[in-house]
């Protein structure tokens, strides 16, 4: 049976509390393929593994590692059971996230998530180490006055 739209509410911001103590992997997470296409598809209404697997075109194995992957980090809220003609009861899952955006222009990996209640997470990852003046490669002060000239 499929949850109310307050309980499925209440299991997303489970998923949200989840995916506040798993901040670190969600950058990670977030620029997986797979991760993306299963968010998409399960953005405006949930989803059985198998309905997310045909809808989506990847395989159903594969689908059931990306799926648990995602719950276990909070990307994906299951929201309840459905009966199914073939096994009995599936999970439905649905997206925590309504939206997120990358900024890369400060030399870093910036990402703000918006969450389906609101909340908004902004996530920091610096990539680069910053070179100090005194250890920049030699030439590249000649260089720069070349370029300005």
């Amino acid at each position: 049976m499929r949850n109310s739209g307050d309980q499925e509410e209440v299991c997303i911001l489970e998923a949200i509390r989840t995916a506040n103590m798993h901040r670190d992997e969600l950058v990670e997470s977030l620029v997986d393929n797979s991760v993306l296409i299963i968010a998409a598809a399960t953005a405006r209404r949930g989803l059985t593994v198998r309905e997310i697997s045909t809808v989506t075109a990847i395989p159903l194995a594969t689908c059931y590692k990306v799926v648990e992957k995602m719950s276990t980090l909070g990307l994906l809220a299951e929201t309840g059971k459905v009966r199914t003609s073939t096994r009995g009861k599936a999970s439905v899952y649905t997206a925590s996230m309504r939206s997120f955006a990358v900024d890369l222009t400060s030399g870093s990996i910036d990402m703000n998530i918006t969450w389906k209640n609101g909340q908004i997470m902004n996530i920091n990852r610096e990539v680069c180490m910053s070179v100090p003046q005194s250890e920049a490669p030699a030439g590249s002060e000649a260089s720069l006055g070349m370029m300005a000239k």
